[in-house]
């Protein structure tokens, strides 16, 4: 898995250019661990509920997008402000096949974790000499 790749900027103004919109986005905190069956990532996403969490893996790049709600009650002004209110997003190339179909994703106490378990083509494998 190549983390270097498709990473936006610790805090990033992006344009969509199909429907020429501008958003803030910024990058979350995240680990990868993985063994010879799986990666797994967990990917810290404060504010976001389960419904915020976009999940996308097309051309082996896998997407993570974070939308937080408002924090305001309807009704309530803001006085002071110094929590961010910034979405995320998160892009990861995958260097090794992935089982698309076991893909798995839980979001526990503001922490996203994605189970990627390998296609058995790229497991490693001994052969034994005949």
């Amino acid at each position: 898995m190549n983390a270097t790749c498709c990473n936006p900027a610790s805090t990033a103004t992006q344009t969509t250019p199909s429907v020429g919109v501008t958003e803030s986005l910024q990058k979350p905190l995240y680990n990868v661990i993985g063994n010879t069956d799986a990666y797994e990532v967990r990917v810290e996403l404060p504010g976001v509920a389960k419904s915020g969490v976009k999940i996308d893996l097309e051309d082996n790049v896998l997407s993570i997008r974070g939308e937080r709600g408002s924090a305001t009650p309807e009704g309530w002004k803001t006085l002071h402000r110094e929590l961010s209110g910034l979405g995320y997003q998160l892009r990861l190339r995958l260097n090794t096949p992935v089982d698309e179909d076991k893909l798995t994703a839980n979001l526990e106490n503001g922490v996203l974790t994605l189970k990627l378990p390998l296609k058995e083509a790229a497991k490693p494998r001994r052969i034994e000499v005949q």
